[in-house]
């Protein structure tokens, strides 16, 4: 049988619309090469986008943990000859070291605590209140400590008295070596009950 002609004169347009649906006349060259742009590009956002949130989350990390601080061991710091620090008297010593920021250091005052003395014991109280962290003296009669900010009192071993303290004066190990004393100086957290290092 023979096939009919094809008219010379049939429209390219309307040869189109006799294709079947779904199925592309003439596939671009560039289709699987644009496919992988986007995929790249996909990828990069992708990248992108953890690199930002790790940037992020990181110093957020390190700023919402409260025990950053207390994961390294602080350095034992001379601060007194023992000879100086008198019986039941107590002895008002600054603290200076070494300062670190995230990128200078730098040698100054630290802060200050209080050294107790009884008999062979010494004990060294933070002079950091824990209320707001104002700076802690010595009372009036030199029986007590007490806040000049917000009137807490403390008794001469740091247990609190009155006042909004939350606490008690914060305790910081202390020891004597070869007739120095020694401290473990660290800060804690303020407004709190619980004693919590902060650094």
């Amino acid at each position: 049988m023979a096939e009919p002609e094809k008219d010379a004169d049939v429209d390219p347009v309307e040869e189109k619309d006799n294709q079947p649906p779904g199925k592309p006349d003439d596939e671009p060259a560039e289709r699987g090469e644009d496919t992988s742009r986007r995929g790249i590009l996909k990828g990069l956002v992708v990248v992108g986008s953890a690199a930002y949130g790790g940037a992020l989350a990181i110093p957020g990390y390190c700023f919402l943990s409260p025990d950053e601080g207390a994961k390294k061991d602080a350095t034992w710091v001379r601060v007194a000859p023992l000879e100086s620090v008198e019986e039941n008297k107590p002895l008002r010593v600054k603290i200076v070291g070494e300062q670190r920021d995230a990128f200078t250091a730098s040698r100054g005052t630290l802060g200050s605590v209080w050294i107790v003395r009884k008999g062979k014991e010494i004990s060294a109280l933070s002079a950091e209140c824990p209320h707001l962290g104002c700076a802690i003296g010595l009372g009036s009669k030199a029986e007590s400590f007490a806040c000049p900010c917000h009137t807490s009192r403390f008794a001469l071993d740091g247990a609190a008295e009155s006042g909004p303290s939350p606490r008690g004066m914060d305790a910081l190990k202390a020891r004597v070596a070869k007739g120095w004393v020694e401290v473990q100086f660290v800060r804690f957290r303020q407004g709190v009950s619980d004693t919590v290092v902060v650094g």
